[in-house]
């Protein structure tokens, strides 16, 4: 009996880890196509998926038309916003990305933990199996502060004449 309930605690812990690491990786660059829009009628050929894409800030010397704006706000920071921008950009066809605004800002939030009762965990050998008993123990709750962080960008897709 006490084994049996052993391995489904390891079981259980098992389960939780996998999910973790699962939903984890949801996030993906390819989610962001919802916040491409195209500004050109005119459709131009994917670009592979190891192209380069220039990432500029500032206007180019040479001319260029401006095919599509990517702007779009996120939680999984520089990094990820920048990747996103360079899968639209490799998807519209672009030559290089335009960084007109790219920043990151965090924004307070408070969050409660309500009071608990727990068991100071004291036991002995029971029937065989060593049993878990315990004396109550309240845990009080708290109020805190943290902050989430928010990355920005918006970037426009560029083709040169």
């Amino acid at each position: 009996m006490c084994q049996d309930h052993s391995r489904m605690k390891r079981f259980h812990v098992f389960l939780v880890a996998t999910a973790a690491l699962l939903l984890g990786g949801c996030a993906s660059v390819s989610s962001t196509v919802v916040f491409y829009q195209s500004t050109t009628p005119n459709y131009y050929p994917p670009k592979p998926s190891n192209a380069v894409i220039a990432i500029l800030g500032a206007p180019p010397s040479r001319p260029y038309y401006e095919i599509g704006r990517f702007a779009f706000q996120t939680t999984f920071g520089y990094p990820f916003a920048i990747n996103s921008a360079l899968y639209n950009a490799r998807r519209a066809g672009a030559d290089a990305i335009l960084i007109k605004n790219c920043q990151n800002w965090s924004v307070p939030y408070s969050y409660v933990v309500p009071p608990t009762v727990g068991y100071f965990p004291a036991g002995g050998w029971y029937g065989g199996c060593y049993g878990w008993g315990g004396v109550p123990v309240v845990y009080p709750g708290y109020a805190g502060v943290s902050y989430q962080n928010f990355t920005g960008i918006d970037a426009r897709m560029i083709i040169f004449k």
